[in-house]
């Protein structure tokens, strides 16, 4: 059955490619590099054209990054190749989850909301490894799709159990194309096996 979002993030893709590739890993990853391990294995949740899978890949980890969008990994891949880094890609649909339980000793998500996914995450992550995730949250009830959109707070109870290792909300310039809305971003580290 055709699925409206693949050929709504395809065409976006192919549209503003060359914004895409010209984009930097994103702000938290870099500032938080340091606290992610050099070895294991990653997921770059909703990867788009790769770039925090290649930054993942440079710090020296294996990558799977996974996408709704065949065109963003096309672009993806080409990159990769010249590259010659770890990465592998793979179309997922996040909305039908389903990864191996503890598997990842990193899951990246950003700018990418969907709930059904972050249970998952949860239990793919390796006890002790790292999530990093920063989407936007809804400022005004009156939003466009509050379904991809946090409420105020919600981020921080997704991840309970999970030791918070930064956690921060705030409250992003409106454009033109968005209106009033904000940004939650979370680094969390999934709590080690209990001792049997």
């Amino acid at each position: 059955m055709p699925n409206p979002e693949v050929d709504r993030w395809n065409e976006k893709y192919e549209r503003e490619s060359e914004l895409w590739l010209g984009m930097e890993p994103r702000r938290l990853l870099v500032s938080f590099i340091g606290q992610i391990p050099i070895k294991g294995l990653a997921l770059d949740a909703a990867c788009g054209v790769g770039i925090n899978a290649v930054y993942l890949a440079k710090h020296g980890l294996r990558v799977l990054g996974i996408d709704i969008s065949e065109y963003a990994l096309h672009l993806a891949r080409r990159r990769i190749k010249k590259l010659g880094y770890p990465v592998e890609f793979a179309v997922a649909d996040l909305s039908q989850p389903w990864l191996p339980d503890d598997y990842f000793n990193v899951i990246t998500n950003f700018h990418f909301l969907e709930r059904a996914a972050i249970p998952v995450y949860r239990q793919a992550l390796k006890p002790g490894g790292l999530i990093l995730f920063d989407t936007f949250v809804a400022r005004s009830k009156t939003i466009d799709s509050p379904a991809y959109y946090l409420e105020p707070g919600e981020l921080n109870l997704l991840f309970e159990g999970f030791e918070i290792i930064h956690y921060a909300e705030s409250i992003l310039e409106q454009s033109r194309s968005h209106g009033e809305r904000g940004a939650a971003q979370i680094v969390a580290r999934k709590p080690a096996a209990a001792i049997e």
